[in-house]
């Protein structure tokens, strides 16, 4: 009898090793209630990861089916509208001069901040040009329609594209899938279908591509079964080292391609493999952030793990990952899966448990802050909204960085500017995402354009209250005397650490800059940006970047600047 038992279960394993990645339901049987930490199937149930796709019912479906979605002027003013037939929804196609073309909606996608929709052309799926942006995070007390991606259905004069080669490249199986489903397999989940002259691409997920593993499920973090059950069936993710921890989230929160640019999810097109928890990440993907003008900052959404590592907290000492502040397994009393309280200044919650100094405040103003202790919470300005999911700005960075006022007088020139934390978390015309402040009677029109005058005049007036509330030191003229020529002197003291003095001579008015490089080239802080009369001048840098990181050690250009031309570069070093 016991040969026989031996003998199934040996079979049964093989059975679910054959089959790679099982899908939901087989973790399911074990996991339906609470067991050690993990909360329960159904708790994970309830989470955006579980609801990312769903089939459309009148509680999933979110938009205002009764409208009209115009394409605007650039696409012919062709239209979307919908038709719903009881359970059943349609998104129709409307296109100037020929006949209405109807899809069933197969499946939602979103509905956290957005939701877009799934429609199956052949044999795989694509998003309709249309999205619903929900009012705000989990919101849907008010919405709007807005297109998205007319240009893959639409000509520009409103004609429907055909149905070719270049529109199966935008097709969800190809561009989406690998983040958004319990894979298939390890390896061809994707496979490329070329049938004479077309070319398409077609996912298949778990369990014979079924409904309940068009999710972000178990496996999709802890990798297919390696064995039937017990301690080492998935991977042990608190067991791998720090950055292959960072990584089974970053796996999908990073924004590039696969490791050969056809794909916009981790995948090995050499070796047909799907990125699995615990393996190199790198070996999966190319980056291609979409960032603000400084480099750094984040001015499009799914991209948390390349904002994490610009972050201080970006150390395996610390060992501070994802799971930290986010519970992956279930919905929370805060907004995100959040743990705690990340608003809260009480000690030991939230970032005070490891910031507490950062909490002391004398009369009701923050010592740290300098502003109202009531207005004073960390994610204000440390994770200030840069980024876009549906509307601007809704996704916080996470690379809890303050982005100085200056920064957007430094990028002035470059197309729609650079965003500042100070404007955009609270006091763009008194309103922003983070709270209330005064808008020194600058009012500004425009919220995407941070290039614009009233966007300078306003980072102007921030810089000169940042400087004197934090003690920083922009330029220092020294005397009036009219020097013979432009020059630029050594700085002192060299090596240094923290601080240094660079002066220089002005022979003439003239917009000076003075910028620091690294020895690659890449900018790293401009310290002066201004129009400057003759004399002799002082600045002082502190060893950070535009965007107030601290830089480490190493040797640096500083170059200054006057008008159109380059007076002179020099070397400096920084040693800690």
């Amino acid at each position: 009898m016991i040969k026989k038992l031996l003998l199934f279960f040996t079979l049964l394993t093989s059975l679910v090793l054959a089959q790679n990645y099982q899908g939901v339901q087989n973790c399911q049987m074990c996991h339906s209630g609470a067991l050690r930490t993990y909360p329960g199937f159904t708790n994970w149930q309830a989470t955006l990861h579980s609801k990312i796709h769903l089939a459309p019912s009148a509680e999933t479906m979110k938009g205002n089916y009764s409208s009209t979605v115009s394409m605007g002027a650039s696409y012919g003013n062709a239209t979307v509208t919908f038709r719903v037939d009881g359970s059943n929804y349609f998104v129709q196609l409307n296109p100037v001069g020929a006949s209405q073309v109807e899809y069933p909606i197969a499946y939602t996608y979103g509905g956290g901040w957005k939701q877009r929709y799934l429609v199956k052309i052949e044999n795989s799926y694509y998003m309709p040009p249309v999205q619903w942006n929900l009012n705000k995070y989990k919101d849907n007390t008010s919405g709007a329609w807005v297109s998205y991606n007319p240009q893959n259905w639409f000509t520009s004069t409103g004609a429907l594209k055909p149905l070719d080669n270049a529109f199966r490249t935008k097709s969800w199986d190809k561009n989406c899938a690998g983040c958004h489903v319990v894979p298939g397999n390890h390896t061809n989940t994707v496979n490329k279908v070329v049938n004479g002259n077309d070319t398409a691409w077609v996912y298949s997920w778990a369990n014979s591509s079924s409904l309940s593993n068009i999710v972000v499920g178990c496996e999709s973090c802890h990798g297919h079964p390696s064995a039937f059950a017990g301690a080492g069936h998935v991977n042990n993710l608190t067991s791998l080292s720090y950055d292959r921890k960072l990584e089974v989230c970053g796996q999908c929160h990073f924004r590039g391609k696969s490791s050969a640019g056809t794909h916009e999810f981790p995948y090995d097109e050499a070796t047909g493999k799907t990125y699995k928890a615990g393996e190199v990440l790198a070996g999966y993907i190319i980056e291609a952030p979409g960032l603000w003008p400084d480099g750094k900052s984040s001015k499009q959404h799914h991209q948390q793990n390349q904002d994490y590592k610009y972050s201080k907290h970006f150390n395996s000492n610390f060992g501070i990952t994802c799971v930290t502040c986010h519970d992956p397994h279930q919905e929370t009393a805060y907004p995100h899966q959040l743990k705690e309280d990340f608003n809260s200044m009480s000690a030991g919650v939230g970032c005070i448990k490891c910031h507490g100094d950062k909490a002391a405040e004398t009369n009701g103003r923050n010592n740290h802050s300098k502003h109202l202790q009531s207005m004073s919470q960390c994610v204000n300005c440390h994770m200030q909204q840069t980024a876009v999911t549906a509307k601007s700005y809704d996704i916080s960075s996470h690379s809890f960085t303050v982005i100085r006022p200056n920064a957007t007088n430094n990028f002035s020139t470059v197309t729609n500017g650079m965003i500042n934390t100070c404007a955009a978390a609270c006091h763009r015309n008194g309103q922003g995402t983070r709270g209330f402040g005064p808008n020194f009677s600058i009012t500004d029109a425009s919220l995407t354009n941070w290039a614009e005058a009233t966007d300078l005049a306003l980072a102007d007036t921030l810089w000169k209250y940042y400087q004197v509330m934090y003690g920083i030191v922009d330029v220092k003229q020294e005397n009036s005397n009219i020097p013979s020529s432009f020059s630029l002197e050594q700085n002192y003291p060299n090596p240094f650490n923290p601080t240094t003095t660079i002066r220089f001579a002005v022979a003439k008015q003239s917009n000076v800059r003075l910028e620091v490089y690294s020895v690659d080239g890449q900018l790293v802080n401009i310290l002066i940006n201004k129009e400057l009369a003759p004399g002799t001048y002082t600045s002082v840098w502190d060893s950070k970047s535009v965007t107030g990181l601290t830089v480490p050690s190493g040797i640096y250009l500083y170059r200054l600047t006057a008008g159109d031309n380059v007076v002179m570069t020099k070397k400096m070093v920084l040693l800690k």
